[in-house]
């Protein structure tokens, strides 16, 4: 009862004019009791179909927003998008339709009757408002995850098969360096035809050609082009150093830096050949030498020596600072002590003690 009287309770503080009553009363009589015109008598509260919802909307509703004249058929007024609802209401901004809905069995039907009515809907209250979700509930996308069924099925019975873009690929290559030949031909022609009889380097297709690539390398007689049409001398050189030089060249330019910053990055990053062939040279001929008697056999402590270089010169390749890699050294060397002191099996006098504060270090 508490929930209930805190919906259908209102306390007002203020003064209400009387005439408010009436002033409702018309409207409702206005937009629910005006019934169609002609024979017909379909009102708001007689709709049972659509085509009765629609007969309101066209007639009585439309009819009641919009009054243009006055009861002697002379023009209301001169103003446009505005209205006067009984020649005194003004209506403010357009008027918009809500959907409210009635919740099924709101009504009650006697016990003989059930069985042949399965619907039965109350006139609209708060009470009776249906606020559930209209049509197949929310988010329910039936076709997509068909759709999508259906073309998984065939991936998955075409798993050999894929899409090969390499031919396309090389094709747009060829394409673009076709345009590119194309568009600097075309220039040569202009040229040609434009300056051939009256400048020397555009007097033949070949000087022509060979102009065109001076131009590029900035050994170009502009003087002459202007002299031989100040119009299209000008325009023609412009165009030319605009399209081919600073496009086309910084383009090229682009390409080969992103290149070479790819490479760098590589091996920025320690990655090397696989395959390092001149040690593998170097480190053969040594075994040889040794094995002909040649060179004196390596001690173990120029190997670890070579193996300690090694480790230090990858670790620079991977990154590591002067810093790290003469600490990491140092605890190596520290390591061999403390195992030749304590496990190692043959008597050792010649080992070096490990103070307190390397240790602790």
């Amino acid at each position: 009862m508490a929930e209930a009287s805190r919906w259908h309770l209102g306390v007002t503080f203020g003064m209400v004019n009387p005439h408010m009553y009436y002033l409702n009363k018309v409207m409702s009589s206005l937009f629910l009791d005006t019934s169609v015109a002609g024979e017909e008598r379909t009102n708001f509260k007689s709709i049972r179909s659509i085509t009765d919802f629609w007969k309101f909307m066209e007639g009585p509703l439309l009819d009641g927003l919009y009054w243009d004249s006055w009861y002697n058929n002379e023009n209301l007024y001169n103003l446009k998008n505005s209205s006067r609802i009984y020649y005194e209401n003004i209506l403010l901004g357009l008027p918009r339709v809500r959907q409210l809905k009635v919740r099924n069995g709101t009504c009650k039907v006697h016990a003989f009757f059930r069985s042949l009515m399965d619907e039965c809907y109350d006139k609209y209250t708060s009470k009776n408002e249906d606020m559930a979700d209209f049509g197949l509930k929310q988010h329910t996308d039936l076709y997509s995850n068909m759709k999508i069924y259906h073309m998984l099925g065939q991936l998955l019975r075409n798993t050999e098969k894929y899409s090969d873009f390499y031919f396309l690929a090389y094709w747009h290559i060829y394409y673009n360096n076709i345009i590119a030949i194309t568009i600097f031909f075309a220039w040569i022609k202009l040229g040609f035809l434009v300056f051939g009889s009256q400048v020397d380097d555009f007097s033949t297709f070949q000087n022509a050609i060979f102009t065109q690539f001076r131009i590029v390398l900035g050994d170009f007689n502009f003087a002459g082009i202007q002299q031989a049409n100040r119009i299209l001398g000008p325009i023609y050189f412009i165009t030319f150093i605009f399209f081919v030089f600073f496009v086309l060249l910084n383009m090229f330019l682009a390409i080969i830096n992103d290149t070479y910053s790819e490479v760098k990055a590589d091996y920025s990053i320690g990655r090397g050949p696989d395959f390092q062939l001149g040690k593998m040279i170097k480190k053969s001929y040594n075994n040889a030498l040794e094995k002909l008697k040649l060179k004196k056999p390596g001690t173990d402590e120029d190997k670890k020596r070579t193996e300690n270089k090694d480790l230090a010169e990858k670790a620079r390749r991977e990154g590591f600072d002067e810093k790290e890699i003469q600490s990491a050294e140092q605890m190596k060397k520290w390591k061999e002590r403390l195992e030749k002191k304590y496990y190692s099996t043959e008597i050792q006098d010649d080992y070096q003690t490990v103070t307190q504060q390397e240790f602790r270090e």
